[in-house]
């Protein structure tokens, strides 16, 4: 029998395992939980969105397992809400579909619908927080208006202004839906242009890509999407340098479902990921996948980036990752960006760029312009957010050594993706 599971890491690896088709677990390592562990799983799989699928593979690639009762009834009522949300979500899409299609402006819908509706086996195993609709980047402000004109309404706690938005940002202020029930996030890249991606490795620059954007059936309308292989890559850059693996394992069961049941144009997919510097996250990703969905139909490139990829432990550890507290990630991400830097002026520095921000970006927090006088009002209030949201994380993780541990893998991960 399996000994007891006790730390965060290994009740991390259970919920991979339970969520993956390809993983074996035996039931004594559910038997080893006691109900705080139990509460625990659920709460990573509540924050990463993982309810419905792990209800689903709890019915099929892991049917033989007893869980308690509790654990199976959130389970459920997580599946049945999911559910009902993406039924809520499809009816806004086809609300912006058609505001959007009358204006002439020409969209896609990004990742997760295409996902829930187009590639996982049911809808609400792919649950969405919000809308993401991508239009060219010389109509975003127009769209953006265009859609508060048809019913969209500003989103109270996102009061930047949208110019500046549009200058800094790769979308702008999330809209409310007119039902109140979701954002929509009006974006003019896929990629943040604030991270550091490759010249010309912005996927709707590309002269191809509204070309290869694919029209689907969805209630009756015709709805826009990435292609499978500019989504293929967008999940991965997202997911790898946008987020460092922090949007959580449903990364994974995108990636299988995608190439489950779309093809991928695998040679433009390489070449459009060397053009960005992304080959080692897309490899590292689709390894991931591998790991825990079983052999894909991937193409892989004829020279690998390094071999150092086929070490478990380098696995084992971005899985980890993928598996952070939400509560915890800020004060992480702050305390490995301040230890990446090699001195005391180099970190000071960082803090003061944070707090002396450009006038243009602190207008994309408030209601007010770049040119404004009254900007300068603004700026004691955005160090009381940060002083107040910031803070109390980052001192956290100068007092928990699994915190600093987390925020030293980052490191290593920023690391290697970038070398």
């Amino acid at each position: 029998m399996n000994p007891p599971l006790h730390t965060p890491a290994e009740l991390q690896s259970l919920l991979l395992d339970l969520i993956s088709p390809a993983r074996a677990v035996d039931q004594a390592r559910l038997d080893a939980l006691d109900e705080p562990q139990w509460q625990s799983i659920l709460r990573m799989a509540g924050q990463h969105r993982l309810g419905p699928l792990l209800h689903w593979q709890l019915g099929r690639a892991h049917a033989h397992l007893q869980c308690p009762e509790f654990v199976k009834a959130q389970l459920l009522a997580s599946y049945r809400q999911s559910a009902l949300r993406n039924l809520m979500l499809q009816r806004e899409l086809l609300l912006v579909h058609g505001i959007l299609d009358a204006a002439g402006i020409k969209y896609v819908a990004l990742k997760g619908p295409f996902l829930a509706f187009h590639a996982y086996p049911q809808p609400a195993l792919r649950p969405m927080r919000d809308l993401d609709i991508l239009v060219p980047e010389d109509q975003v402000l127009p769209a953006f208006q265009v859609l508060l004109d048809g019913g969209l309404t500003r989103n109270k706690s996102y009061e930047g202004t949208p110019e500046a938005c549009a200058q800094l940002f790769n979308h702008m202020p999330p809209l409310r839906s007119p039902s109140g029930s979701l954002n929509v996030e009006l974006h003019r890249l896929a990629f943040r242009p604030e991270h550091d991606h490759g010249a010309g490795a912005e996927l709707s620059l590309d002269p191809g890509f509204w070309q290869r954007a694919l029209a689907l059936p969805l209630a009756g309308a015709s709805i826009s999407y990435e292609s499978p292989t500019d989504l293929l890559l967008h999940l991965i850059v997202h997911a790898a340098y946008d987020h460092e693996f922090n949007n959580g394992p449903l990364l994974l069961s995108d990636l299988a479902f995608l190439l489950d049941k779309h093809p991928i144009d695998w040679p433009l997919f390489w070449s459009m990921a060397e053009r960005g510097r992304h080959v080692r996250g897309c490899w590292l990703a689709l390894k991931l996948t591998e790991r825990y969905w079983g052999k894909q139909p991937i193409a892989w490139p004829d020279s690998p980036p390094l071999a150092a990829l086929e070490d478990g432990d380098l696995l084992a550890r971005t899985a980890q990752l993928m598996l952070r507290d939400f509560d915890a990630r800020e004060g992480v991400s702050l305390h490995a960006t301040l230890e990446a830097k090699q001195t005391l002026a180099a970190k000071a520095t960082h803090v003061c760029s944070r707090l002396f921000a450009p006038r243009t970006l602190v207008a994309t927090q408030y209601a007010v312009r770049p040119d404004d006088w009254r900007i300068y009002g603004y700026y004691p209030v955005r160090w009381w957010r940060l002083l107040r949201q910031r803070l109390p994380g980052f001192l956290r993780v100068l007092k928990a050594s699994s915190l600093q541990d987390e925020a030293l893998e980052i490191r290593k991960l920023r690391h290697w993706l970038r070398q």
